[in-house]
């Protein structure tokens, strides 16, 4: 498997092409930003390897507590870590369902601390998810299919990286 850092160097070498691409496809420089800088995060921060005590995993910081779940439940390198689509896509969904809990659980102890009462968390969620659909709702379309292809582009990069590496290796051991 590659290190960290040739994972790094492989994310900015394509950085560049992904930039140029993206503007060529949705014709705005500000929405081909969006996919490269997305590319980039993915790449660093978001890509399959957090699925153990990786440089992405590592970079998360004091948040690092945030994908221990994510570590415990996924096997490093299974299609759900590490699969093409399904992997950028259960990363989000988890990250979304961390921001949610969390944002509910901040609205439960604002509600206690601010009128003294337990708050209903059904009611907090509810709260949480009208206002995430409100965003959803009112965001720009263009946009956010931008972040998703650059998120999938930097998990794919690293991805088929691994993939690559993992093949010549075994060709290597042939000869």
């Amino acid at each position: 498997m590659p290190s960290g850092r040739t994972h790094d160097v492989i994310t900015l070498t394509i950085a560049p092409a992904t930039f140029a691409v993206s503007q060529v496809y949705w014709g705005s420089v500000s929405i081909a930003a969006v996919s490269t800088l997305s590319m980039i995060f993915a790449g660093f921060m978001f890509g399959p390897d957090l699925d153990l005590a990786s440089k992405q995993y590592r970079r998360w910081g004091l948040l690092r507590p945030l994908w221990l779940p994510y570590v415990v439940v996924f096997r490093h390198r299974s299609h759900l870590s590490h699969g093409l689509l399904l992997g950028t896509i259960i990363r989000i969904l988890y990250f979304l369902a961390v921001i949610v809990a969390l944002a509910t659980v901040s609205l439960y102890v604002q509600q206690v601390w601010w009128y003294g009462r337990p708050a209903s968390w059904s009611d907090q969620f509810a709260i949480v998810w009208s206002t995430l659909s409100q965003v959803w709702k009112r965001a720009d379309k263009d946009y956010t299919k931008a972040a998703f292809v650059g998120l999938w582009l930097g998990a794919a990069a690293h991805t088929v990286s691994d993939v690559v590496w993992s093949v010549t290796r075994k060709l290597l051991q042939l000869v």
